[in-house]
């Protein structure tokens, strides 16, 4: 058969333009995933902080303690178990954390506070605004709302 009937050139990609697709298609890819993991640990990081917060002034406010507050200082709450009949000591020592008086123990209920920048305001017998700063800068309050003395 003779070679003269066959085309010795079609239309189609030569093996440098494939690879050079190749390489620009790889570092889109790489840069989208870098990017989305960015995101999803950026968001994360936001997320956490704030849910920390609210479990912290849930923990607070729980029927499972029935908190009342028997003293408010600038740096410590004193509080009373209606449901243990315990004396409690709202504290901080890089975390704000929870103490029994009478028996010790401890319980972290809010981590990553700059040391000394929180703050318990009474507002009348049941409520104390708490005002903290964490690590990272940012800063929250909240009125808390305790029970009524029995």
């Amino acid at each position: 058969m003779p070679l003269s009937g066959w085309k010795m050139k079609k239309g189609a990609f030569t093996l440098v333009e494939a690879t050079c697709t190749l390489i620009i298609s790889s570092l889109v890819i790489i840069n989208i995933s870098l990017i989305t993991t960015s995101v999803r640990q950026v968001g994360k990081m936001n997320l956490e902080s704030t849910i920390t917060w609210h479990l912290f002034l849930r923990e607070l406010e729980s029927a499972n303690h029935r908190f009342e507050l028997m003293e408010a200082r600038d740096d410590r709450l004193l509080l009373y178990s209606q449901t243990t009949d315990q004396k409690y000591e709202l504290r901080e020592n890089h975390a704000l954390y929870l103490t029994c008086q009478n028996k010790g123990g401890y319980m972290p209920l809010l981590d990553n506070i700059k040391n000394h920048e929180y703050s318990f305001t009474k507002l009348d017998s049941q409520r104390v605004l708490i005002k903290v700063t964490r690590k990272d800068g940012e800063k929250a309050s909240a009125i808390v709302k305790f029970y009524p003395p029995k």
